[in-house]
């Protein structure tokens, strides 16, 4: 693997010794107490201590990320409990989420949200197309439910909810890695007494890991890569309660697996994304709260790759070159409102209503695909309506949900809520949670949560035709969820650690069903998974943190239909996963952090491939606005691998479908704050 290590600018560290010390507090971070009495809106939609969440609730502050050096979205999930991303640089449709034992392709059983907005695009139901590395440079937050939200959020708010909450400051930065790693971003921010804006923009590129290990069924290659380039760029502009929010998200990765196939220098996929919400929120009351939005957001995939040599069959003049381009539009508009009612109970209700649509489905090829595979001469996308991949049907959504928060005294809460989805393409859902809390001191707490969630089938699950990807079925009923868990909670002055053991029992799973020589899309599936999540957190000294999660699972059953496709999660799910993180602060300038994840074997992949990967960041506060950081992931050049759900033919006459990691991955970042 090449590696090209970004020691050329470590020469920073000593033209700026000289140093104004920074708060204490802001080095060191808040107590484990503190930490408890943070509020968070996630599990309520409302201000609520974290202790208290009706949810289990993971918090990551700013200082979090920058301390173990989370730069993405993707490297986020490593450090979330119940979590394991099974990801591979560049074909989404193949890797896959695991949220508390259960793997999903495009993560549409987890809903991401920037700033409150959606993130996932409907004509998947999940986040690949606006592309799972999306920066956490300008992160103020962010919070996690782990376990159902659907009862707040609606579909795909199934086995988790991430809110990231960005921040616009005055600075810039520049970075610099391996792979010939070139990065820079910046924002600027203005805040008056009424009207506050800021810009913030992101520049990325990577010439991409040589990586081995590979399957190649045209036998042309035995290495790839996977070059990456990104944008990134926020605005907003706030007057009188209202907030004008716009985000745009652009990747583009070259080479590596597409299509189940290698094609170097011919293979890429982009994905670009665009949201726009305006906001009104009224001024902070003691006793009510009114929210309302509206929506907007815009997805664009582009895709091409090589899926048959010159040669092959019909295909004389030219390589078979094959592609995608997908559009998908959604509108949305929302109100929440809550009011304290009689000092104990707080009621909080909201309306949405959506409109979405994939107005471009178009496959792109150099031959005609839908003729008599004529040679275009070069790739051309096919637009004629008959020749549509995907139906442009509307989908429309009505919610409206209901919650009721209630402090019965100092030791009991409890918390009770209705939503209702009303679908014009599929079945209508219904979903309650109830919560139960019972704190005897400040020391101790144990919840009690049940709650019901679901996957609505997207839109390219009912309407896809031919697409490369599913083959639709509009008689699918959504994905549900039932689940049921139990927390304990207990915080002390050096030690903290919460437990929840989990019960899931999902039904309707979606995936391809086999009938005669016809394959489509069918509810065939259903699992119960039952597990523990344990987190915590130690400070031995002053100056030394430990803090980690250790997810094992205690049985993962898939029951399957007759004459189906799907690959069965306990093969594709290691049994026990973790984090350990270690975070030494020698001063009030310095912080350095190792962190281990760890996994058990993995059934589907050719070595079984237990794995253990380490990463590190050092930070060091130059002065008051200046600072360096030193971000290593697989510190040790550790090779493993990803798997695939769906294997790419056989190797050494075995199945085989996983995607080699990069190796050692260095960057220097220095940051300056005007």
């Amino acid at each position: 693997m090449t590696n090209t290590p970004a020691i050329h600018l470590i020469y920073l560290l000593g033209v700026f010794m000289a140093c104004n010390c920074v708060a204490e507090e802001d080095i060191y971070g808040l107590s484990l107490e503190e930490l408890q009495n943070v509020t968070v809106t996630i599990a309520t939609k409302t201000d609520t201590q974290l202790k208290y969440a009706p949810s289990t609730v993971s918090y990551f502050s700013r200082q979090d990320i920058r301390l173990l050096g989370i730069e993405t979205l993707s490297e986020l999930f490593a450090h979330i409990s119940g979590f394991y991303p099974m990801y591979n640089s560049v074909e989404g449709n193949q890797s896959y989420l695991i949220t508390r034992g259960h793997p999903q392709k495009y993560a549409n059983t987890l809903l991401v949200l920037v700033n409150g907005q959606r993130l996932n695009e409907d004509y998947t139901g999940g986040i690949n197309y606006i592309d799972r590395f999306v920066s956490l440079h300008n992160v103020e937050k962010v919070e996690v439910i782990r376990g159902p939200g659907s009862t707040l959020y609606g579909s795909n708010a199934f086995n988790g909810v991430i809110n990231i909450v960005t921040k616009i400051e005055n600075n810039i930065e520049v970075a610099v890695g391996s792979f010939d790693r070139r990065e820079i971003n910046g924002g600027f921010n203005y805040q008056g007494e009424e009207l506050s804006f800021g810009v913030d923009a992101r520049i990325y590129e990577d010439d991409g890991d040589t990586l081995g290990n590979v399957f190649d069924r045209f036998n042309i290659q035995t290495t790839t890569n996977d070059a990456h380039e990104a944008n990134q760029l926020e605005a907003y502009l706030s007057y009188a309660g209202f907030t004008l929010r716009n985000h745009y998200f652009n990747s583009k990765r070259k080479n590596h697996y597409l299509f189940r196939r290698l094609r170097d220098g011919t293979a890429y996929v982009e994905n670009k994304h665009w949201l726009s919400r305006l906001e009104y929120q009224n001024a902070q009351q003691q006793d009510w709260m009114f929210k309302a939005g509206l929506e907007y957001s815009k997805a664009k995939r582009k895709s091409l790759s090589a899926l048959e040599l010159k040669g092959t069959g019909p295909f004389t003049q030219a390589d078979f070159l094959f592609g995608e381009n997908f559009t998908h539009d959604s509108y949305r508009a929302n109100i929440d409102y809550s009011y304290q009612l009689l000092a104990k109970h707080r009621v909080s209700a909201g309306l949405e209503f959506v409109r979405s649509q994939v107005p471009g489905g178009y496959l792109r090829s150099n031959y005609n695909i839908f003729g008599d595979l004529e040679y275009f001469g070069n790739v051309v996308e096919l637009t004629a309506p008959e020749q549509r991949i995907i139906l442009d049907n509307e989908r429309r959504i009505e919610m409206v949900y209901v919650q009721l928060e209630s402090v019965w005294n100092d030791q009991w809460r409890s918390t009770l809520g209705l939503r209702n989805d009303a679908y014009n393409d599929v079945t209508d859902k219904t979903n309650p949670r109830a919560t139960l809390i019972y704190s005897p001191n400040e020391r101790h707490t144990f919840k009690l949560i049940y709650g019901q969630a679901y996957r609505v089938p997207s839109l390219g699950d009912l309407y896809d035709e031919e697409s490369g990807l599913t083959i639709g079925n509009q008689n699918l009923r959504p994905t549900t969820l039932e689940a049921l868990e139990f927390v304990y909670q207990f915080v002390g002055e050096d030690f903290s650690i919460s437990t929840s053991l989990f019960r899931n029992d999902i039904d309707d799973l979606i995936d391809f069903r086999v009938d005669g020589d016809n394959v489509f899309l069918d509810n065939i599936a259903s699992n119960t998974t039952r597990g523990v999540e344990i987190d915590w957190q130690l400070r031995l000294f002053n100056k030394v943190q430990l803090k980690g999660f250790i997810t094992h699972l205690f049985s993962n059953q898939t029951h399957i239909d007759e004459a189906q496709q799907i690959t069965p999660s306990d093969i594709l799910v290691p049994r026990t996963y973790s984090m350990t993180s270690l975070v030494y602060y020698p001063n009030q300038n310095w912080s350095i952090s190792v962190s281990v994840n760890g996994r058990s074997t993995v059934e589907v992949l050719s070595d079984k491939d237990s794995n253990t990967a380490v990463s590190a960041a050092v930070n060091y506060q130059l002065s008051d606005n200046m600072s360096l950081s030193l971000d290593i992931n697989n510190a040790l050049d550790t090779e493993y691998s990803t798997s695939a759900i769906v294997p790419f033919g056989e190797k050494n006459n075995q199945p085989f479908g996983e995607y080699q990691a990069r190796g050692r991955n260095v960057s220097l970042s220095y940051r300056y704050q005007f």
